[in-house]
């Protein structure tokens, strides 16, 4: 699979830089948003799950720091919790994506995290591109 674009590309990049641990919050955070931005449209679609995972698969020499197991997992249960209930759904991803906010080095990857959940699925909807505020705002940041 290739790199569906520039955003794509520069946040593959961001990861690249990376070469410490991932801590359970910081696997947490990318989780939450992945989920953000997966929902955003009112909908999860198991193709959008599916890309993300495949896009992080690729460049697995770039995410090796990654459990995949427990990515997934995590993943997985954010998307069962947001089709179950969307508004706590959210703030449970919104709760998660915050996880590193005192860690402003990792506030790049969850946000190059939601960046490649946005090119998934192939198709940017406005309202992906209105939750990166709010991941900004989760991290305390100015939108």
């Amino acid at each position: 699979m290739s790199v569906p674009d520039e955003r794509t590309a520069y946040a593959i990049a961001a990861w690249a830089r990376f070469d410490d641990a991932v801590s359970e919050e910081l696997l947490h955070a990318l989780c939450g948003a992945f989920a953000i931005v997966a929902t955003a449209d009112g909908e999860l679609a198991r193709p959008e799950v599916d890309g993300f995972l495949r896009i992080l698969h690729t460049k697995a020499d770039v995410f090796s720091a990654l459990d995949f197991a427990r990515l997934e997992g995590t993943i997985r249960d954010l998307a069962d919790a947001s089709l179950s209930d969307p508004i706590e759904g959210k703030r449970l991803a919104l709760d998660h994506a915050a996880e590193v906010r005192v860690h402003r080095e990792c506030y790049e990857l969850v946000y190059s995290a939601a960046r490649i959940a946005m090119d998934a699925d192939q198709r940017i909807q406005p309202a992906e591109e209105a939750v990166l505020t709010e991941i900004r705002g989760a991290h305390g940041l100015a939108p």
